[in-house]
């Protein structure tokens, strides 16, 4: 479900969306029919996006894609959704070919941010030695961390993001609240809101 403007995160801040430009929202919200991270604990809530494009501005490819550069999200800058310390960095795994899967590395490149609440943001698919941060490095929100891939469990490229109450076994997922963005949902737009995301949502940072 959506909460209104001005909804608190689980996490302590608000994230910023990690991109620029308009994208999809393809998994996202709190209930396994739209979110299919609902069934991992440790990435309850955790949400996908992809970049849109061509004539409609709602395609995620161009027409009949065969490899992983025929979708717009490929090669797209990875921001940073907040500030603090890198704490994980994996940046050496290839990106699959369409229709393959990473399934012994389901995070593919990845990378972990604590923030000062002691919350840890998953950021993960990303293009192989793309990512340009070393684990210690203190981030801001904004910085460039990456570029978006195809590396681990992914049907197609896309960025993934999920927050965790910790790093053990037992960590739970956190409903994170993204700020500062416009929204399209069901033909009606919405400027500069703070919400949760869901899926089906068109999300564009400002």
């Amino acid at each position: 479900m959506l909460l209104a403007l001005g909804a608190t995160s689980a996490l302590g801040q608000d994230l910023r969306l990690p991109f620029t430009g308009r994208w999809f929202v393809y998994q996202g919200g709190d209930t396994p029919n739209v979110n299919h991270h609902m069934s991992v604990r440790a990435q309850w809530f955790g949400v996908d996006f992809a970049k849109v494009g061509g004539d409609s501005q709602r395609e995620l490819s161009v027409p009949n894609p065969t490899k992983p550069q025929d979708f717009y999200c490929w090669n797209e800058p990875v921001l940073s959704p907040v500030a603090g310390e890198v704490h994980t960095v994996v940046n050496h795994l290839p990106d699959n070919p369409l229709g393959t899967r990473d399934l012994h590395n389901p995070a593919g490149n990845h990378l972990v941010i604590a923030t000062r609440e002691g919350r840890f943001v998953f950021l993960a698919h990303f293009q192989r030695a793309s990512i340009g941060v070393e684990k210690g490095a203190q981030v801001a929100t904004g910085q460039v961390l990456g570029r978006c891939g195809n590396s681990g469990n992914t049907d197609f490229p896309h960025v993934h993001v999920h927050v965790q109450d910790s790093l053990v076994s037992t960590a739970m997922g956190q409903n994170p609240v993204f700020a500062r963005m416009d929204v399209e949902l069901n033909g009606k737009s919405f400027k500069a809101v703070t919400w949760p995301l869901i899926r089906g949502l068109f999300v564009t940072a400002r």
